[in-house]
């Protein structure tokens, strides 16, 4: 008998899917639970689109560094702790 039961998986996320192989920015396109992803080429800069979202039009990494902000914002509203505004005065 464990003392600690194991937690529970976590929830299955749906994989980005790609929508155009070649996009505007010259790159592969994707679309992930709303939102539109586009990369340049080598799909190592990729851009997020998501109405609503703080950092719509922004550029990050590869698509997997923006699937976990796009999680984070449609199921808890909130961006990752790292990307949090801090108050002036609050440093």
């Amino acid at each position: 008998m464990a003392l600690f039961l194991d937690p529970p998986p976590p929830a299955a996320r749906p994989e980005p899917e790609l929508t155009a192989a070649e996009g505007p920015w010259g790159g592969p396109t994707y679309s992930y639970r709303g939102a539109r992803i586009e990369c340049g080429k080598g799909g190592h800069v990729c851009g997020l689109f998501l109405k609503g979202h703080p950092l719509d039009r922004q550029t990050f990494g590869v698509v997997g560094t923006i699937t976990p902000m796009v999680d984070l914002w449609l199921d808890e509203g909130r961006l990752p702790r790292h990307m949090r505004a801090v108050p002036k005065g609050e440093r």
